[in-house]
C-alpha cells in the first residue's frame, strides 16, 4: 500500500550510500582563467592617449616659449629699470654741472672786469636760476691761488636757514676778489626736478638722504616736506601720502630685487610697489639716494604679457586635451557597441542584440555589417541549438572537443500522455501549435530552476540537472522543476493536457557524443533508462492523472529534509532485474 514519507538524506533505498562520483571525478574541460588585469575602454585610451600626446608636445613648447619669454621679459626689465635710473641720474647730474657751469661763468666774469657784484648784477643773474632758488654774497677770506686753477663750488649739506619754510642747500664759489658768491637752494628746486625726472607718468621719482629722510617724492605737496626743528629734511616714515614710507617696513611680502638693478618689492595700502633705486657715488649728490617708484602690476607688465599668454596658452592646451579626449571616445564608441554586442552574443542573446549601425569610417563600417550579418546567421541557426547548454558550456569553458566525463546527476523524462489517439483527431497545424503550447509549458518549468533540456522526443522532453555546470544540489533543483511543471499543468484550462514525469538520479556518461560532422553533448548511461522506465510505470500507477510525478530513491536521498512524497515501496521496472525503490511526488 503506498505510504506518504518524508524525503531524508540518510533513507534506506538501496542506493543511499552509493558514493556521489559526479561530485568527485575531475572534469577534462576546464573554465578559461579568468584575466584580472586592468584594461581600459578603447575610447578612454584613444582619448587619453591624443591628449598625452598633445599635452606633451604643447607643454615641452610652451614652457619653453614661458621660460625664453620670462628670460627676455626680465632682461628687458632690467634694462629698463637701468635705463630708467641713469636718465634719472643724469638729470640730476646735469643739473649740478648746470649749476657749477654758471658759477663758473659769474666768477670768470668777475674776473675779466674786476668788478665786485652788486645787488642789481644778483637780481640779473638770479632770473637764470631755477625756480624757488636765490643769490646773495658774503664776504671771502683771501687765499692766494694759482693763477691757472679754477676755483671750486662748495655745496653744503641741507640745512634751516632763516627766511626759508623747508630745507636749503647752499653753493658758495670764492670769486678772488673778496666776495662769497652764494646760491641758496629750497626742497622746491629738487621737487621740480623730480618732476622733471618722471617723464613716463606711470612712476614716482623719489630723491633720499640717507635712506631714511626724503628730499623729494613726486607727487607730494610742498607742506609734507616744511623744515622742523632741529630736522631740516622730513623722515621717510612719516610721509604717509606715498606709499614709499613703507619700503623699509619688515613684512613677509617685501623683498630685494633680483637681476642687475637693485630694488626692493613691498605692500603699501593700495597693493604691492616696487621701488627701483640707485644711490650716487660721486658729484654734490654723493650719498644720495635717487630711485623711482612703480606699481608692481604695471612695471612687470611684461612678465604680466608673458603670464596671460601662458594662461591663455594653458587654456587652448587644456581644451585641445579636453576636445582630444573627446575625439578619442568618440572614435572608440562604434568599438565599444561591438564590444557589447559581441558581449551579447557570447550569451547568445540574438533576438536582443541590436544591429551595429553604419559608420562613415570605412574599416569600421565593414566590421558593423559583417557582425550584422553573423548576427542574422547566428539568429536563425539558435532556433535549432539547445542555447541553454551552449552558454553554460563558454561559461564554463568547456568547448573542447570530445569533453567526457562520469558525473552523478538527476534525469527528467516527460511524457504527454493519450496524445497519439488526440492527434488523430487535429489537423497538422493544431498538432503542432499544442505541442509547442506544451513544450513551451515544460521547457520554461526546467530552464527556469537552471536544468538543461536535452531534446525532444516526439511528445516527451528529456532533460538533466548537475552539467555542464557544477550543481551540488541537482536533485532538489530538479524536483523543484518537476513541482512547478505539475502546478501549471493543474492550472492548464485544457483538462486533456495530461503529463508523466520520471526522475532518477544517478552515475551517467556526459559530454560531446557525436562524429566530427554532428557532435550532441548530452547524458548516457542506466540512470537514463530508469528515469524513462519511470515515465512509463506513471501509467501503470495512476492513468487517468493529470499529472504524476515518479521518482526513485536515489533522487529522493539527494533532498534536503521536509520534501514529502508518497512511497509506493519497491517496484520491479521493465528491463531491470532488481526492484527500485519509487516515490510520487505528484
Amino acid at each position: 500500500m503506498p505510504q506518504e514519507v518524508l524525503a531524508h538524506g540518510n533513507a534506506d533505498n538501496g542506493n543511499v550510500d552509493a558514493p556521489r562520483a559526479g561530485r568527485d571525478v575531475k572534469k577534462s574541460g576546464f573554465p578559461a582563467e579568468k584575466d584580472k588585469r586592468f584594461r581600459l575602454p578603447v575610447g578612454v585610451a584613444l582619448g587619453l592617449v591624443f591628449s598625452i600626446l598633445l599635452v606633451v608636445i604643447c607643454g615641452i613648447i610652451i614652457t619653453y616659449m614661458a621660460a625664453s619669454d620670462r628670460r627676455i621679459a626680465g632682461r628687458l626689465l632690467d634694462e629698463q629699470g637701468v635705463a630708467v635710473l641713469r636718465a634719472n641720474e643724469a638729470v640730476l647730474t646735469g643739473f649740478f654741472d648746470k649749476q657749477d657751469l654758471f658759477f663758473r661763468s659769474i666768477a670768470a666774469h668777475v674776473a675779466e672786469t674786476d668788478a665786485r657784484l652788486t645787488a642789481a648784477d644778483l637780481r640779473a643773474y638770479e632770473k637764470l636760476l631755477p625756480e624757488g632758488a636765490r643769490l646773495e654774497t658774503g664776504s671771502a677770506v683771501l687765499v692766494e691761488a694759482p693763477p691757472d686753477e679754477l676755483p671750486e663750488i662748495s655745496w653744503s649739506a641741507f640745512e634751516i636757514r632763516p627766511g626759508f619754510d623747508t630745507a636749503v642747500r647752499t653753493a658758495e664759489l670764492d670769486l678772488g676778489n673778496g666776495q662769497l658768491l652764494i646760491g641758496i637752494y629750497t626742497q622746491q628746486v629738487f621737487a621740480d626736478l623730480a618732476r622733471e625726472m618722471a617723464f613716463e607718468g606711470r612712476q614716482q621719482v623719489f630723491m633720499l638722504s640717507g635712506g631714511d629722510h626724503a628730499i623729494a617724492i613726486e607727487g607730494l605737496p610742498a607742506s609734507d616736506f616744511l623744515a622742523q626743528s632741529g630736522q631740516p629734511l622730513p623722515a621717510l616714515e612719516t610721509l604717509t601720502g606715498s606709499p614709499l614710507h613703507l619700503i623699509w617696513a619688515p613684512n613677509d611680502q617685501s623683498h630685494d630685487m633680483g637681476g642687475s638693478v637693485t630694488g626692493r618689492v613691498f605692500p603699501g595700502d593700495q597693493g604691492m610697489f616696487t621701488a627701483l633705486y640707485t644711490e650716487v657715488g660721486s658729484g654734490p649728490a654723493k650719498g644720495w639716494i635717487l630711485g623711482a617708484l612703480y606699481k608692481a602690476e604695471e612695471f612687470g607688465a611684461a612678465l604680466d604679457q608673458t603670464r596671460i599668454v601662458l594662461y591663455a596658452a594653458l587654456v587652448a592646451l587644456v581644451v585641445g586635451a579636453v576636445l582630444s579626449f573627446a575625439v578619442g571616445r568618440m572614435l572608440g564608441r562604434p568599438l565599444i557597441r561591438l564590444a557589447h554586442a559581441a558581449a551579447a552574443l557570447h550569451q547568445l542573446e540574438f533576438a536582443s542584440t541590436d544591429k551595429l549601425p553604419r559608420s562613415r569610417l570605412k574599416e569600421l563600417d565593414d566590421v558593423n555589417q559583417a557582425f550584422n550579418g553573423s548576427l542574422g546567421a547566428l539568429n536563425a541557426f539558435a532556433k535549432y541549438v539547445p542555447r541553454q547548454l551552449v552558454s553554460r558550456l563558454i561559461e564554463e569553458g568547456m568547448t573542447e572537443a570530445r569533453n567526457i566525463e562520469l558525473r552523478e546527476m538527476t534525469i527528467v523524462f516527460t511524457d504527454l500522455a493519450g496524445f497519439t489517439g488526440m492527434a488523430s483527431h487535429l489537423s497538422a497545424e493544431e498538432t503542432a501549435a499544442y505541442l509547442n503550447g506544451y513544450f513551451e509549458t515544460v521547457s520554461q518549468a526546467i530552464t527556469e530552476r537552471q536544468g538543461t533540456i536535452d531534446k525532444f522526443l516526439g511528445d516527451g522532453v528529456m532533460a538533466f540537472w548537475g552539467a555542464p555546470a557544477d550543481q551540488p544540489d541537482h536533485a532538489a533543483m530538479a524536483i523543484a522543476a518537476v513541482k512547478a511543471l505539475a502546478d501549471r499543468i493543474a492550472a492548464e484550462p485544457d483538462a486533456s493536457m495530461r503529463v508523466r514525469v520520471g526522475v532518477h538520479t544517478g552515475k551517467v556518461v556526459v559530454g560531446d557524443i557525436g562524429s566530427a560532422a554532428r557532435m550532441n553533448y548530452t547524458v548516457i548511461g542506466d540512470a537514463v533508462n530508469v528515469a524513462a522506465r519511470l515515465q512509463e510505470y506513471g501509467k501503470q500507477v495512476d492513468p487517468e492523472a493529470r499529472v504524476i510525478v515518479l521518482a526513485s530513491g536515489d533522487t529522493m536521498a539527494q533532498l534536503p529534509e521536509g520534501v514529502s512524497a508518497t512511497s509506493l515501496g519497491p517496484i520491479q521496472l521493465r528491463g531491470r532485474t532488481e526492484p527500485l525503490s519509487v516515490f510520487r511526488i505528484a
